[in-house]
């Protein structure tokens, strides 16, 4: 299956079609201009921008209103400027989409227009940092066969946040070498364009693969040795509290993920996971993973925006092949 998507661009006169042979959904497509696709674009010169990717599933975009406050709060971490009139008609475009594709996903990529100033400079004037906008849009299968039950609470009357997390079969972790920059305020935790340390540790996963093709993630560490996320993904765990009088390992009850601070993407289903466990009455901990823990790791799951909940069945660190618990998810 191809991973192409098609790539839209849009303006105040519409959607405009990027790929030429695929019709825009907006009825008021244009071509784009051949300068707004060259080399003096601040998102390829800098990566002065940030992106999205949403998942859709049974033709409806899931948690949008995360997505949405992702957007408004990068727009101003990163001084660009993205008026009520234009978020109103991108929504209305990505949903369109949603219905259009039924399963797939929906990338948007905001960058700072051009400037008159050289160099990384931009006005201080807020008309001079209008948002450039870009959606890719692709149709996949659908996105998974479940969804997460113990995120659900114990009936359908329980508290939830409107959607149902979507659930992925167990995987196959590698324990990765290659580190996370760390990055001051306001760009930690960002989901910014320029992400070369992701580049280097996706291809670092992409090696072990021609070795292990049943690998499917990565674990990555930051600069301090603390383990914070995944290649395309955050994770939370549960660790043994110590041997139970019946010789069991006794297990805590408590979910814990790594405070995204200097390192890391603070990425839309870790946050929908807090404030679901936060609902459900039994909230997660902030807590980083270290080396010594990773033996008394007992549940370890993977998550991002589009495929929900990834199970971990077994992590490889160094030598050692670490089994975990799956009854979490079952």
């Amino acid at each position: 299956m191809s991973h192409a998507m098609t790539w839209y661009q849009l303006s105040d006169a519409g959607m405009s079609a990027l790929t030429p042979s695929v019709p825009s959904c907006s009825s008021t497509s244009s071509l784009v201009p051949n300068d707004s696709i060259a080399p003096n674009l601040r998102a390829a010169a800098y990566g002065d921008g940030f992106f999205s990717t949403m998942g859709v599933h049974k033709a409806q975009l899931l948690w949008q209103s995360y997505h949405q406050a992702r957007i408004m709060s990068h727009c101003q971490a990163l001084q660009l400027t993205l008026s009520i009139q234009v978020e109103q008609q991108l929504w209305r475009e990505i949903r369109q989409f949603a219905s259009t594709i039924g399963d797939g996903l929906i990338k948007v990529i905001l960058s700072r227009t051009a400037q008159s100033l050289r160099g990384y400079a931009y006005s201080t004037q807020a008309t001079d940092n209008e948002a450039l906008i870009w959606i890719g849009v692709m149709k996949t299968a659908p996105l998974a066969q479940q969804t997460a039950q113990f995120l659900s609470g114990d009936s359908d009357d329980g508290p939830s946040l409107g959607q149902q997390v979507l659930q992925q079969p167990p995987i196959i972790v590698q324990c990765l070498q290659s580190q996370l920059a760390s990055l001051p305020q306001p760009l930690a935790g960002l989901k910014t364009l320029n992400r070369l340390d992701g580049v280097m540790i996706a291809g670092e996963l992409q090696r072990h693969k021609q070795h292990n093709s049943e690998l499917a993630e990565g674990l990555v560490a930051d600069m301090s040795g603390n383990w914070v996320e995944g290649v395309m993904s955050n994770f939370f765990y549960r660790l043994k509290l110590g041997l139970a009088t019946e010789g069991n390992d006794a297990i805590s009850e408590v979910w814990y993920t790594p405070p995204i601070e200097q390192s890391g993407v603070r990425g839309v289903m870790r946050q929908v996971i807090l404030d679901q466990l936060a609902k459900l009455g039994t909230p997660a901990q902030l807590r980083y993973l270290r080396n010594e823990d990773l033996k008394q790791l007992e549940a370890l799951f993977f998550c991002n925006a589009v495929r929900g909940v990834i199970p971990v069945q077994q992590l490889w660190f160094q030598d050692e092949r670490l089994q975990l618990s799956l009854a979490s998810f079952q």
